[in-house]
């Protein structure tokens, strides 16, 4: 057991490490798999709604086609501001950095100065060939974020020492800049949606951000550390942040956003007052601008929509919530849940639970996903749940394997090959050593095996009772029985031990009416043989025995004693005074489970013993054999009632082998009257 405790802690461990320090090679496929949670949401219908505030004006191929290829002049962007006058906060995802000519940019200028809501943005860039003006800068840092608390020194956030802003004109009548930068995950998927960056010693943040500043009317709560940002708040809500500077994006459908055309707007199509109190996004949507991002919901998803849903995410509390503790308590735990599973004894049982705790582990994380927007990592717990069930399967294998060649070698010099398959299946239930066990015992023999003996040579003799042994043995065996020994031609058999086995009792009666069965069958095939055929007895008892290794320290056996063994052996013997194939004992009927025809047959004290016991045939369950069944039994009250001469009638009307018994029995006592009678029969047959 603390080898696979052992295994599930290492498993778990590793997935752990895995998980905290995301190697490239592993995360690009666990992203993958975690995109599976956008399908179906989708697929589920569990898709949410953005917000209504919030409008894309696209450069599209309409626009384009119509007024141009792109970039336009800064006269026709002018118009364009104009025609957004009404909205609340017009943010542009493009880049004015480079001039036109002077009556374009005084043009777009006037127009963004007049109409009150432009946020412009810009790009932060590692290195440039171009440096920055100072009274640029100047400009820019008065759009920095200042509402910020330090707890430490260093903060752990990227710091650019070069970016591409826009020209000073708009810097100066623009409400506020925000950059435009985005980061991809390894995989060059765009996810997530960086918060804030460092540009010389000044912060600032992301177009989506600054837009929601202006148009709430609030500002954020921000601390820093070396660890990034430790805490974000908006409108009195903490936001929950990815590795300390980005925000998971919550990805809508972008048919749901309110997209309308930028020439339908320039050219009147469409009244601006439609966008009075919105939040409008200006980006391209044409692909041949290629300011295409490939995301988990779309390959070619335009960057503008990127700012639009982060906007809306935050406007609508549209956060998808996560917790690293949970999701390595999740990894641990789904490492672990194998180890309990693998206590149970059948593999496709504990096959089924592997299946179903995956299954719904999935599920779990799936449905928490499109209906809480709650992100549980889904990657990393089932990769641990399945490489912990491959482990613990493969160390149960190897123990196994240990084990069963330990026991091949422990038993195999004294037990029967029979008897040692059924330990290797089942060592846990061997008891070494004696112990009391109910059980079935069962004895078969050939009537008539010393003459026959006498008749046949040697060889074929040996032949004839091999041929014999075999099927009987396999009925046994295939009911659940232990084939205890070989007595000559007679066979002793166990069942319900050295293993459980249920219904025992119907086992050890379905296996006798077989070997009469079967030995029906083979007769001809005896008689044109060995010119004869076999006759079988066979007494069958139930109750309490001792089993186990017996013998001496040189050679041991595992077998049965006790009363139960002897009476069943008795019975067996008792199958040539009636004329009888197979005898149970009132033990083995009581503990019949199922039905079975019996009739009773005697009331018997056997040799060896001092208590009688009620004796029934077991037969064929035949319409003849019922109606045997019923008149017999009718005669055997009456017989045992002392009432002999009407047994002796009905008796005469059966005509098998036990009537004949009785009949003379009942001559015998009408001449001789008893003096007390019981009805109970000593019998001095073995």
């Amino acid at each position: 057991m603390h080898y696979r405790l052992i295994v599930s802690f290492l498993v778990g461990g590793i997935f752990s490490l895995l998980f905290l320090t995301k190697p490239d090679l592993v995360e690009r496929l666990s992203l993958k798999v975690e995109d599976a949670k956008w399908s179906f949401r989708q697929l589920v219908g569990a898709e949410q709604k953005p917000s209504q505030a919030v409008v894309v004006v696209a450069i599209d191929e309409k626009s384009v086609n119509e007024l141009g290829r792109w970039p336009w002049s800064r006269k026709t962007l002018a118009q364009l501001v104009r025609k957004l006058s009404p909205a609340k906060v017009v943010a542009f995802d493009i880049v004015l950095s480079e001039a036109e000519s002077r009556e374009a940019d005084r043009d777009l200028a006037r127009a963004i100065r007049e109409s009150g809501n432009v946020i412009l943005g810009f790009f932060f860039r590692k290195n440039s060939t171009q440096s920055i003006p100072e009274h640029s800068i100047s400009l820019l840092r008065e759009s920095e974020f200042l509402r910020f608390e330090l707890t430490s020194e260093k903060v752990g956030l990227a710091e650019y020492s070069h970016a591409e802003i826009v020209l000073p004109e708009f810097l100066r009548t623009a409400v506020a800049v925000g950059f435009l930068n985005a980061q991809p995950d390894p995989d060059a998927v765009y996810r997530k949606y960086p918060v804030a960056y460092l540009f010389k010693g000044s912060l600032f943040l992301p177009l989506a951000l600054q837009s929601l500043r202006f148009f709430k009317g609030k500002d954020f709560k921000m601390t820093l550390s070396e660890k990034g940002i430790e805490s974000l708040e908006f409108d009195g809500k903490q936001i929950p942040l990815y590795e300390g500077r980005f925000y998971r994006i919550n990805f809508y459908d972008p048919k749901r956003i309110k997209t309308v055309s930028a020439v339908d707007l320039i050219k009147g199509r469409i009244k601006p007052e439609m966008l009075k109190g919105k939040a409008v996004f200006v980006g391209s949507t044409e692909a041949g601008i290629f300011d295409l991002r490939p995301t988990p919901v779309d390959p070619t998803m335009p960057g503008v929509y990127l700012h639009a849903f982060v906007f809306s995410n935050f406007h609508k509390n549209h956060h998808i919530k996560f917790s690293s503790s949970v999701d390595l308590l999740l990894i641990l735990s789904t490492a672990l849940f194998p180890l309990l599973i693998s206590t149970l004894k059948s593999f496709p049982i504990r096959l089924t639970y592997y299946l179903l705790f995956l299954f719904g582990y999935i599920l779990l994380s799936l449905t928490a996903f499109s209906f809480l927007s709650y992100d549980i990592s889904l990657f990393y717990p089932t990769l641990a749940l399945i490489t912990s069930a491959v482990s613990q399967e493969s160390l149960r294998l190897l123990v196994a394997e240990r084990e069963t060649r330990k026991l091949k070698r422990a038993f195999s010099s004294y037990v029967s090959p029979q008897i040692l398959e059924i330990i290797i299946r089942n060592p846990d239930k061997l008891r070494l050593g004696g112990e009391k066990r109910t059980v079935t015992v069962l004895f078969s023999d050939i009537r008539g095996f010393t003459a026959l003996s006498e008749r046949l040579e040697p060889e074929k003799l040996v032949k004839l009772l091999n041929e014999f042994l075999t099927p009987m043995t396999d009925i046994i065996l295939s009911n659940g029985g232990t084939l205890d020994k070989y007595i000559g031609d007679a066979i002793m058999a166990i069942f319900n031990a050295p293993v459980e086995v249920k219904n025992h009792a119907d086992r050890a009666c379905i296996s006798a009416l077989n070997m009469v069965k079967v030995l029906e069958e083979m007769n001809p095939r005896f008689k044109n043989s060995f010119g004869v055929e076999l006759e079988v007895g066979i007494g069958i008892n139930t109750g309490e025995a001792v089993v186990g290794n017996m013998g001496s320290h040189q050679r041991f056996d595992y077998t049965a004693i006790g009363d139960t063994v002897n009476l069943a052996s008795r019975l067996e013997g008792l199958n040539k005074l009636y004329g009888t194939r197979i005898i149970l004992s009132e033990h083995t009927v009581k503990s019949l489970k199922g039905f079975f025809l019996t009739r009773k047959l005697d009331r018997v004290v056997v040799k060896g013993k001092t208590r009688p016991v009620e004796i029934y045939e077991l037969m064929e369950d035949t319409p003849q054999n019922r109606n045997s069944k019923e008149v017999f039994e009718k005669a055997l009250n009456l017989y045992f009632e002392g009432k002999f001469e009407e047994a002796i009638t009905l008796f005469r009307k059966i005509g098998d082998a036990p009537s004949k018994v009785f009949l003379k029995r009942c001559r015998y006592l009408i001449k001789n009257p008893p003096q007390s009678w019981n009805g109970i029969y000593t019998a001095e047959e073995k």
